[in-house]
Parts: C-alpha cells; sequence; structure tokens
C-alpha cells in the first residue's frame, strides 16, 4: 500500500506573476500567466501594457 500522494501544491508554481498597466489611466494589475490572457482595463477598457514580471515574493 505505497500511495503516492500528490502534493496539494504541485501546480503553484507552473506560472508567473507580471504586473499590467493601463497607459491612458495609469492603473495597474497583477495577472497569472499563462493561466489568463493579457487583461484590459476595466475604466478605459484598452488593452493594458506589460509593466513588470514579478520574481520576487514568498515561495
Amino acid at each position: 500500500m505505497s500511495d503516492k500522494k500528490e502534493h496539494p501544491l504541485k501546480d503553484r508554481f507552473s506560472h508567473s506573476f507580471v504586473e499590467f498597466w493601463c497607459p491612458a489611466c495609469k492603473q495597474s494589475k497583477i495577472v497569472a500567466l499563462p493561466s489568463e490572457a493579457a487583461p484590459r482595463c476595466d475604466l478605459c477598457r484598452q488593452e493594458m501594457a506589460l509593466k513588470e514580471i514579478l520574481t520576487e515574493g514568498k515561495y
């Protein structure tokens, strides 16, 4: 009975977090890629630009 249980956080690091910002109204949003598409601004509905790939943080 050596059933190997899958680790509950095994897919946690399969995506990276990036920060997008709107050049028109300067709002920013953090999105997990590749699980989500590039967002549109909630206020002006423009496509947001990539600002920074977030690599630091708690793992």
